[in-house]
Formats: C-alpha cells, structure tokens, sequence
C-alpha cells in the first residue's frame, strides 16, 4: 500500500501554537514602531510651524501670528494658519494635524474651516476661501486643529480672554511677542493636544470643544496618544494619554510623559501640556 503524506493534527496544532506565539511577540513590536513614527510625524510637523511662526514674528514686530477670538486653545484663524504655512514654505492643511487623531480630518471642512460651514453629521469638502477679506480671515473664522497653541487671544477691546492662572494656581504665560517670553526654552508654543473632559477625567471619549455640535452629536475628540495603561470613569474605561510633542518658544521640540504634564481647565475641558 502506498504511504500516505500530510500533517498530522498534533503537527498542525504545534504549527498554529508557534505562529500565535510569534505574532503575540511581533505585534507589540509593530505596534510600538508605528507610535513611535506617529509622533515623529507631529514632531516634525510642530518644527515646521515653528519656522512659520518665527519668520513671521521677525517681519512683524516680534508677534505671533493673531489667533482670533476662538476660546479653545486649538481655535485657529484662518488668517493666523495662512500666514505660518507662507512663511515657513508648505501648503498643505495636514502640517497642523497630527496623525494620531483619526477623527480630525485636514481635508474635512467641519475642522479646517469649522466657522464657514454649517452642522453636518458626514465629512464636508473643503470650500473657496478666496472671496474671504482680510478682515474676515482673521476676526471672523477660525479653524479646529489637533494641536494646541499658547498664542494669547484677545477680544474686540484688546483685553486677554485666556485665564490668568493655571489650575493648579501657577500663573499662565500666553505669548504675545517671542521677545516678551521670560523662559524661551521652558515656554511651549505648539504641542499634541492632550485633552480630557474635566468632570470625570474622560481622555478617550470627548465630545467638548464644538465638534459636537457640528456633526449633530456623532463626534467626539481623540486627539491622545494613547498608552497602554487603563483609567475606568463613570460606566466607560479607556486607554490614559501616554504624553505629547512640545514645541517650545526656542524652537527646540521635545516628548513630555503624561505624568509630568500641567493642565489648564477651559469650559470644563482639560488641556494638558
């Protein structure tokens, strides 16, 4: 009788055994790399922004770029990105976005361009911008981006709408001119938003800052890098933020750990630098 060939069941068991194994080793690996690439990415990302703000400030009297009446430290005007995105070189809308966020599209409307168009619960294309005055590009519309700046903001009479102290009582430092800045290399300038709802520490289900509103209650932020450490608030639990890319007054950008972040309470949202 001929001799039949194949694998028996225990050879493929010990088969399907090896190859789980290897890819419960290889998989936190990628994983790891592919985080590390990401804030890479927002690393460099921020440097390019730095540049723009810094040209800038050289051409207008040491100033940064006016970031409009928005309340939320990623409220941009559009005046204020145009104006970083000429003088460091690049046009495209992703240099303000990290790509951590997976929600906070630079080629959807309802964030680039959030004052310009109206509530959608779908992803809006962006519009021509190009009829917009001076005037409305930089009191009128703002955009929502996935970092933060310390740009101080100011309302029609010029006073400062940003709060004077931090949450945990040290004074704030918003920048106004880069000269004016006591400590250029401790003072961040552009960094990752880190954000989380105030009331339960809520870091992975966000739905503050407006965008709520625009997709009619389908959205909500996650903007963090996430860690691989749980924090459980209310009936939900999710991944803490493992940290964020900050950008400093210097130029110089560095990765700051959670643990070591400061935070500031705005509306009952947390952004934490």
């Amino acid at each position: 009788m001929a001799k039949r060939s194949g694998f028996t069941l225990i050879e493929l068991l010990v088969v399907i055994a090896i190859i789980a194994l290897l890819l419960s080793i290889l998989i936190p690996a990628l994983i790891k790399v592919k985080n590390s690439a990401r804030r890479t990415i927002c690393s460099n990302r921020i440097r390019q922004q730095h540049l723009g703000i810094s040209l800038h400030a050289a051409d207008n009297k040491d100033s940064v770029p006016d970031a409009g009446e928005g309340n939320w430290l990623w409220d941009m005007s559009f005046w204020a990105t145009n104006e970083i995105s000429r003088y460091a070189g690049f046009d495209e809308n992703e240099v303000f976005f990290c790509p951590v966020n997976k929600m906070k599209n630079p080629e959807d409307a309802r964030f680039w361009q959030y004052t310009l168009v109206g509530p959608s619960a779908v992803p809006l294309k962006i519009q021509d911008e190009s009829a917009l005055t001076d005037t409305e590009m930089q009191d009128v519309h703002f955009r929502v981006l996935s970092m933060i700046y310390s740009f101080n903001r100011y309302n029609n009479n010029g006073d400062s709408i940003l709060p004077t102290t931090l949450a945990n009582g040290k004074q704030a430092q918003w920048v106004r001119k880069l000269s004016k800045v006591r400590t250029p290399g401790s003072q961040f300038l552009v960094m990752d938003t880190v954000i989380s709802d105030g009331n339960d520490w809520n870091f992975f289900k966000i739905t503050s800052g407006g965008i709520g509103g625009k997709s009619g209650g389908t959205l909500w932020d996650v903007s963090n890098h996430k860690s691989n450490k749980t924090i459980r608030t209310g009936s939900n639990a999710g991944p803490t933020p493992a940290g964020g890319n900050i950008g400093f007054v210097d130029g110089h950008v560095e990765w700051r750990k959670f643990n070591k972040m400061e935070h500031q309470v705005t509306r009952g949202m947390w952004f934490w630098w």
